[in-house]
């Protein structure tokens, strides 16, 4: 059994439909989690060190803000899935929004705060280092042709990763996207195994 940690982006939630769609495509053989993260960074790591830990995770899938904090993941197979590479860039230090999706924690709206995001702005500061060649060949980027959410994290992954793909679509990739393009990198990096 390959274990695979879904993480989701800024305003989704553990029963995401981009999670829901990777779970209705994969092969035989896969299981996926997707917990509830958090716009703190630290109650987010929290959550992710312990399935990792707990569910022995073997890939990590990270979307939006999810694949920022996948990224942090060293020596760890991940795909990142329209990356908020960057993430403090482009955002207001402080707004209110709700969650898009149903959460099991039941939570409805979060908030980003000034203290949150220079969390963020301090991890960026480090957000690149330690890569080693290894982690160039089990980290793979697939980018939304038309995301504009994330168009600088296309670029920024590229300077550092080996493996970036360019799908069709926006920031939320479509089932058939999923289906035709996430899954199959998924398959390839659990082939690696």
């Amino acid at each position: 059994m390959i274990n695979v940690l879904f993480l989701h982006g800024m305003a989704e939630g553990t029963r995401s439909l981009l999670a829901k769609n990777i779970r209705k495509y994969l092969p035989e053989g896969y299981e996926l989690y997707s917990p509830d993260l958090y716009i703190d960074p630290e109650k987010s790591f929290g959550v992710i060190d312990r399935y990792i830990r707990e569910y022995k995770i073997d890939i990590l899938v990270g979307h939006s803000l999810g694949g920022f904090m996948a990224q942090k993941y060293r020596e760890m197979p991940k795909i990142l899935l329209n990356p908020s590479l960057g993430m403090s860039y482009g955002y207001l230090c402080r707004f209110e929004m709700p969650y898009k999706d149903m959460r099991d924690d039941d939570l409805k709206r979060f908030r980003f705060t000034t203290p949150q995001c220079r969390a963020y702005k301090a991890m960026e500061k480090t957000e690149f280092e330690g890569i080693t060649e290894r982690e160039r060949e089990i980290t793979i980027g697939v980018f939304g042709k038309k995301d504009i959410l994330t168009r600088l994290s296309a670029h920024r992954f590229k300077k550092h990763y080996k493996y970036r793909t360019m799908i069709p679509g926006r920031h939320f990739p479509t089932e058939e996207v999923i289906r035709d393009y996430v899954v199959p990198e998924i398959v390839r990096l659990g082939s690696k195994l």
